[in-house]
C-alpha cells in the first residue's frame, strides 16, 4: 500500500474525480476526509465505502469558497486524524457561457471555487505539513488550462491560474519539503461535464477530438493523484502531469 497511515483531505469527492481518488486512496491504506457540500448523502457513501476496506474516513461539509468553512474542514481532519499528509483540491465548478453571456455572479462564483479554494485550503494545511517536515499538494488542473476552447472562458482562466499557482507554490514550499503537482485532465465522465455534451452533440462527438479514441474515466486519474501523494515522487514538484488521451499533444 501506498499511502499507509497517511491522512488525506479530497475536497469535492462525493461524486466524480474527487470520488474516484478518495476512494483510491483508501485502497492504498490512507485514511481520508471526504469533502462534499451540496451532495453530504454521497459524501458520506464515500466515506462508508473507505470504512469497508478497513481504513478511517469522514465526511466533512464544507464550502471551499469561504475561508471559515475551510478552518473548519482542517480542524476537523487535525481533531480526528491528527495530521495531515495530503490535500487533493478538486472541489470545482464549470458554468459553459459565451464570452458576451457570462455575467458577474457566475463569474465570480468560479474564481471563488475553482481558484480562490484550491489556494486557500492549501493555505490553511501547509502549517500543519511544515510541523510535519513534509507534505503533498495535489491540484487539479485541465486540459483548458493549456489550450483554448469556446464558451469557457471562466473555466479555463481559473484552470491557467491552477497550473500557474501550482508551479509558485512548488518552488516556495519545497525547502519545507512540500511538494505541489497538478493533474490536468482532458475531459473526463462526470455530472459536470454533462452541460458539454448536450452542447457539442454528444460523448462519441466529442471522443473523436481524442488522439486516443475515448473520453476519460475518473478511474484514469485516480492512479495519478496516488503517484504524486506516494513516496515515488518525492523528487517531483511543480510538475503538470497531462492525463488527456493525448489532447494537448495535438
Amino acid at each position: 500500500m501506498k499511502l499507509k497511515e497517511k491522512v488525506a483531505i479530497v475536497t469535492g469527492a462525493s461524486s466524480g474525480i474527487g470520488r474516484a481518488v478518495a476512494l483510491r486512496f483508501g485502497q492504498e491504506g490512507a485514511s481520508v476526509v471526504v469533502n462534499g457540500f451540496t451532495h453530504m448523502a454521497d459524501a458520506e457513501a464515500v466515506a462508508a465505502q473507505i470504512r469497508q476496506m478497513g481504513r478511517r474516513a469522514i465526511a466533512v461539509k464544507a464550502d471551499v469558497s469561504r475561508l471559515a468553512d475551510i478552518d473548519a474542514l482542517v480542524a476537523t481532519t487535525l481533531g480526528e486524524f491528527g495530521r495531515v499528509d495530503i490535500l487533493v483540491n478538486n472541489a470545482g465548478i464549470m458554468h459553459l457561457r459565451s464570452v458576451l453571456e457570462m455575467t458577474e455572479e457566475l463569474w465570480d462564483q468560479t474564481m471563488d471555487i475553482n481558484l480562490k479554494g484550491h489556494f486557500f485550503c492549501a493555505q490553511k494545511v501547509i502549517p500543519h505539513m511544515i510541523k510535519q517536515g513534509k507534505g503533498r499538494i495535489i491540484n487539479l488542473g485541465s486540459i483548458f488550462g493549456e489550450t483554448g476552447v469556446p464558451n469557457a472562458c471562466a473555466y479555463g482562466v481559473t484552470k491557467i491560474g491552477i497550473h500557474g499557482m501550482t508551479r509558485m507554490m512548488a518552488v516556495e514550499l519545497a525547502p519545507h519539503r512540500i511538494t505541489v503537482n497538478a493533474i490536468a485532465p482532458g475531459n473526463v465522465v462526470t455530472p459536470l461535464n454533462d452541460p458539454l455534451y448536450a452542447l457539442v452533440g454528444g460523448q462519441q462527438v466529442l471522443a473523436k477530438s481524442y488522439p486516443i479514441g475515448r473520453l476519460g474515466r475518473v478511474e484514469d486519474i485516480a492512479p495519478a493523484a496516488v503517484y504524486f501523494a506516494s513516496e515515488e515522487a518525492d523528487f517531483i514538484t511543480g510538475a503538470i502531469l497531462f492525463v488527456d488521451g493525448g489532447y494537448a499533444a495535438q
